[in-house]
C-alpha cells in the first residue's frame, strides 16, 4: 500500500492550502505532519482529506521549546487531536518514543528507508508502531534521482510511505539548490519562510524540466488510477 503524507516544515499558508486543494481534490486521504499554526490548518481539517499529525522539533534552540515535554506542550496545543509524530529532522530515540506514548499517541513516522523493499510496520516494546518512510523528497533530490514517476519503484513489494514538503512542491525543485538560495534571500530582508509571499518564491521556481510539484501529481494521479493499492492516513497502520 502507498500512504501519502507531508513535513510542513514552516511552510507558508498558502503553500499548506495548495497541498490540500490538491489531496482533496483528488479524493485521496494523506497524513501532514505540523510544525505550526496557521490559517492552513483550517483548510486541511475542512477538506476531510488530512490525518494532523505532530512535527515537533527538538533540535537546540527551538521555538517549540527547550526540552521534551515543553515542545510536546506545544505540539499538543495546536494538534490535540493527533494520533502520531514524526519529528523534524526524523530524530528519534526510547525517551521520545516514551514521551509520544505517555501523549497517547499510536506510532512514529520518522524512520527512513529510502527505496527499501518489503517494508512493514514495526511494533516498538514502547506500546508505539514504528512506520517506515520508503521516499522522502528531499532526499530523493540528494540522491540526484529524476522528478519522474518512471524512478519510484511502485510496482515493488512492501509499505511505501511517500513524504513531500510543501515548500519543496511550491518550487517545483529539482534539487535543494532553490531552497538554500529562498532562505538565504529571505534572511537578507529579515523575512521569515512561514511569511514568504508566492510572489517571494517565484524567482526560485524550476520549472525547466520535472520537479516536485511534477512528480507529486503524477503520483497523486497514479494513486487515484490504483485505488486498491491507496492507503489513508498512518494511524490506520497503528490499529
Amino acid at each position: 500500500m502507498i500512504h501519502l503524507t507531508f513535513d510542513q516544515d514552516w511552510a507558508p499558508a498558502w503553500a499548506t492550502e495548495q497541498i490540500a486543494r490538491r489531496v482533496s481534490a483528488a479524493g485521496l486521504t494523506a497524513t501532514f505532519f505540523v510544525t505550526h499554526d496557521c490559517p492552513g490548518l483550517a483548510a486541511l481539517r475542512s477538506s476531510g482529506a488530512f490525518e494532523l499529525g505532530w512535527h515537533p522539533n527538538f533540535l537546540p534552540g527551538s521555538s517549540h521549546g527547550e526540552d521534551v515535554e515543553a515542545v510536546l506542550d506545544h505540539m499538543a496545543a495546536i494538534v490535540p487531536e493527533a494520533r502520531g509524530a514524526r519529528a523534524h529532522t526524523l530524530m528519534r530515540g526510547t525517551p521520545i518514543l516514551e514521551a509520544y506514548k505517555r501523549r497517547g499517541l499510536r506510532y512514529d513516522g520518522a524512520d527512513l528507508h529510502d527505496g527499501v523493499s518489503n517494508l512493514e510496520v514495526f511494533q516498538s516494546w514502547t506500546g508505539l508502531a514504528r512506520i517506515p518512510i520508503w521516499f522522502e523528497d528531499d532526499v530523493h533530490l540528494q540522491r540526484g534521482l529524476a522528478c519522474e514517476l518512471e524512478a519510484l519503484a511502485l510496482d515493488s513489494p512492501g509499505l511505501k510511505v511517500c513524504t513531500f514538503h510543501p515548500v519543496l512542491v511550491a518550487l517545483n525543485s529539482v534539487d535543494l539548490n532553490s531552497y538554500v538560495a529562498l532562505k538565504a534571500e529571505l534572511g537578507s530582508r529579515q523575512v521569515s519562510l512561514t511569511d514568504a509571499t508566492r510572489e517571494d518564491l517565484a524567482p526560485f521556481r524550476q520549472d525547466d524540466r520535472p520537479g516536485l510539484s511534477d512528480l507529486m501529481d503524477s503520483l497523486i494521479a497514479w494513486m487515484t488510477d490504483h485505488g486498491e493499492q491507496t492507503g489513508g492516513g498512518l494511524a490506520t497502520l497503528a490499529d
